[in-house]
C-alpha cells in the first residue's frame, strides 16, 4: 500500500505542478493522517494510478482533529457541530490521459461507499481555479457567491493573510450559464451534486492556484453515486 501511495504523490506532483517528467511527490504532515482513495488501471499495471483523493475523517465523537483546509479557511462553523462526523476530501486529482469524466466518477463512487461505512454527515475540502492570479476568476467568484453560497450556519471565509481581495460583481451583470460553463471542472462536479462554495477565495502561490471551499452535505452524493440507502443506516 505504501508503493501505491508513492504513485498517488508522483500522479498528485505531475498534476499540480505540471512537470511531467519529475518524480517528485506531492507530501505532506497530513498524509499519514489520511485514508487514501485511488483509481488504477489494471489494463496498463497493477500499479498504475490513474485518479486520486485523500480522505481525512472526524468521527462525531472525536474532540479534536486538524484539517488541512484551516491553513486558508475558517472552517469553525463546521467544526462546531458536534453531533456531525465530518469528512475533507481533498488533494483531487486525475491522470492527463483519462480526464473524461470517468475517473472522477469511480472516485465518487468510491466516496460514497466511504462515507457510508463511516456514517459521514458533512464533506468539504479546498479546489482551485488553476492561477494564483485570482483577477482572472472574478465573474466566476461572483457567480459562485450569488448562486451558491453555503448557507450562514456553514459560513467559512479565507483566512485574512491569504484571502484574495475582490469586489463582488452585481448578480444582474452575471451571465449564470457562460459562469457556470467556465468553472473548473472539478467545481463544476461538486455544484452538480448540490454543494455550496463558502463566500470567499484564498490565493496559493506554491500552488499558483485560487482556491474555495466546498462544503457538501453527503446524502446529496449518496442520492447520485451510491446504490444503498443513506437512511437504513442512520
Amino acid at each position: 500500500m505504501l508503493f501505491l501511495l508513492e504513485k498517488a504523490k508522483k500522479l498528485r506532483y505531475k498534476s499540480f505542478f505540471g512537470d511531467p517528467l519529475n518524480e517528485k511527490l506531492d507530501s505532506d504532515e497530513f498524509d499519514k493522517e489520511c485514508d487514501h482513495l485511488l483509481v488504477i488501471d489494471k489494463n496498463i499495471a497493477s500499479d498504475f494510478v490513474v485518479g486520486t483523493y485523500r480522505l481525512l475523517l472526524k468521527p462525531k465523537l472525536l474532540a479534536k482533529q486538524r484539517f488541512y483546509s484551516e491553513s486558508e479557511f475558517d472552517i469553525s462553523n463546521l467544526l462546531a457541530s458536534s453531533n456531525s462526523t465530518l469528512l475533507e476530501a481533498g488533494r483531487s486529482c486525475v491522470h492527463e490521459h483519462y480526464r473524461d469524466g470517468r475517473i472522477i466518477r469511480l472516485l465518487w463512487r468510491g466516496l460514497a461507499t466511504y462515507i457510508i461505512n463511516n456514517r459521514v454527515d458533512l464533506i468539504f475540502g479546498c479546489a482551485s481555479f488553476p492561477s494564483s492570479n485570482h483577477k482572472l476568476f472574478i465573474k466566476q467568484l461572483s457567480y459562485l457567491y450569488h448562486y451558491h453560497k453555503t448557507p450562514k450556519s456553514l459560513s467559512t471565509r479565507p483566512v485574512k493573510k491569504l484571502r484574495a481581495k475582490f469586489n463582488i460583481m452585481n448578480k444582474n451583470k452575471i451571465d449564470m450559464v457562460k459562469e457556470f460553463r467556465n468553472l473548473p471542472p472539478l467545481i463544476k462536479a461538486y455544484i452538480r451534486v448540490g454543494a455550496w462554495i463558502g463566500p470567499g477565495a484564498i490565493v496559493d502561490s506554491k500552488f499558483d492556484t485560487t482556491d474555495v471551499l466546498i462544503v457538501l452535505n453527503s446524502k446529496k452524493i449518496l442520492k447520485k453515486y451510491a446504490q444503498l440507502s443513506f437512511e437504513k443506516i442512520h
